[in-house]
């Protein structure tokens, strides 16, 4: 009996052994290791700070669905073709580079160069030439598009 249970626990050594070079063989971070390291996540955070727009940067993001964005006061941020702009908190004047407005979809009325803009009203940018809010106190807007920050 000794003698058949002998190439038994040989085996099943064999196999723990070769577990546990893999597991030790893998390095940290990597595809085959589950955990997270350091150099991993400080790449993470390094990417979202570069969507993150301050000062004179700009930044240009595309959505299908409503996205809060800050807006810092002087700054401006212009739509797409077809981009819904909600302005939630803060002040804010249209930017018009040509001569139509930007859709008030709330009240069905088209607003011209430097007209306020109401909270909570949808703007719907009709063109991408220059079409915009500038911000007159910091603001968020919900915006469901294209748009640029300058």
């Amino acid at each position: 009996m000794k003698n058949k249970l002998i190439p038994f626990f040989q085996a099943t050594l064999g196999v723990l052994a070769i577990a546990c070079t893999t597991a030790i063989a893998a390095q940290s971070g990597s595809q085959n290791d589950p955990y997270a390291s350091k150099a991993y996540v400080d790449d993470a955070v390094n990417s979202l700070k570069a969507l993150i727009t301050t000062g004179d940067s700009t930044a240009e993001i595309s959505s299908d669905s409503y996205k809060p964005v800050y807006v810092s006061l002087g700054q401006t941020i212009y739509g797409a073709e077809g981009t819904e702009l909600i302005l939630r908190a803060g002040k804010g004047k249209i930017v018009i580079d040509g001569v139509d407005g930007i859709v008030d979809a709330s009240t069905g009325s088209n607003l011209k160069q430097g007209s306020v803009v109401t909270m909570n009203h949808i703007l719907i940018v009709p063109r991408a030439d220059g079409r915009g809010v500038n911000v007159t106190e910091a603001a968020w807007f919900l915006v469901k598009g294209d748009y640029t920050i300058k």
